[in-house]
């Protein structure tokens, strides 16, 4: 199951099966992501944080859960395919 919200340039998805509970998304955009009672993590708020930091947090997740796609290229920019 992946789950998408898409408000601003970036798209950010997660892969729940890849969620391990680090919580790294967490702790660098707190306004965009949260762990639920699962320890698995959610996006709460796409208007949370900057395109900048939500791209930061990605990159943070040691299992690359997190997905980043340019709504305007339609491109994934992380990670790097």
């Amino acid at each position: 199951m992946q789950q998408t919200k898409q408000i601003g340039k970036y798209k950010v998805s997660v892969i729940n099966e890849k969620c391990i509970s680090a919580g790294s998304c967490v702790a660098i955009a707190p306004g965009v992501f949260k762990l639920d009672e699962a320890g698995i993590a959610k996006i709460i708020s796409q208007e949370g944080n900057d395109d900048e930091t939500k791209l930061l947090a990605a990159q943070s997740c040691p299992t690359a859960a997190i997905v980043v796609i340019d709504t305007e290229t339609g491109k994934q920019v992380w990670p790097v395919e």
